[in-house]
């Protein structure tokens, strides 16, 4: 019980912390159905030199996607990997002609699959972010709605996810670690992933752009490894 009134009041800390920090809108104007203050982006600082965070964008969720857990969980948006839907499901004939890019969503549990998608209809396995995006990582309902891709607008298939205890992540922002920027459907769903990372810093600061390196982080080696693993593909043959 005391770890777990311990947990809460980290969460209840960070929470408020966040909610006192200023959001900045990625855009003047943002689309209809956008985030307001409760999904944000954490954009990565230049001066974050963590090999798996580095000019990273983070889809952080609401404290109601995670309720319990203790924990603050995210998907890394800007890591497309060098690797395809149809690697992920190599015996799966209704999936073996897809080549989509699967991302990195982070360094935990990089054999465990999320997907983000928009629909205009709930589903009870998955979370609402915001507007139509929606979340999940069911690995059931994840090859389901692989397979009807009609039922969906924009749809990115990640493994791993980044995640950190609430007075982890409060230390990081503390320290100046991250940005925070509303989300906005179309970051979600960018198709320059990226060059996501470089408009959001250059849209915090103009007149620091001069000071990032004109060559895009390269992850591939953080990613092929770790979404070409066996576990990945067990982790959909067999869900626990």
């Amino acid at each position: 019980m005391f770890w777990l009134r311990l947990s809460a009041t980290f969460a209840f800390c960070l929470l408020f912390f966040l909610s006192k920090t200023r959001v900045h809108a990625a855009q003047h104007k943002p689309n209809k159905g956008d985030s307001e203050d409760k999904t944000i982006f954490l954009v990565a600082r230049p001066e974050l030199g963590d090999p798996f965070f580095k000019e990273s964008v983070v889809l952080l969720f609401p404290s109601s996607v995670v309720a319990g857990k203790g924990l603050v969980v995210g998907l890394i948006v800007n890591r497309p990997a060098q690797v395809a839907l149809n690697e992920i499901f190599p015996d799966d004939d209704a999936l073996k002609n897809r080549s989509e890019t699967v991302y990195f969503g982070g360094p935990v549990s990089p054999g465990t699959p999320g997907v983000v998608f928009r629909s205009s209809n709930a589903a009870k396995q998955a979370a609402l972010l915001f507007g139509d995006v929606y979340v999940s990582f069911d690995p059931d309902f994840i090859k389901q709605i692989l397979k009807q891709p009609e039922k969906t607008t924009d749809l990115r298939l990640f493994m791993g996810r980044s995640q950190w205890t609430p007075g982890q992540l409060q230390n990081e922002v503390v320290q100046g670690a991250w940005y925070r920027v509303r989300a906005e459907t179309n970051l979600v769903f960018s198709a320059s992933p990226q060059s996501l990372w470089r408009k959001l810093f250059e849209r915090e600061e103009p007149l620091n752009i001069a000071r990032v390196s004109d060559v895009l982080f390269d992850p591939s080696t953080n990613l092929a490894g770790s979404v070409r693993q066996t576990e990945a593909r067990l982790a959909f043959a067999h869900p626990r």
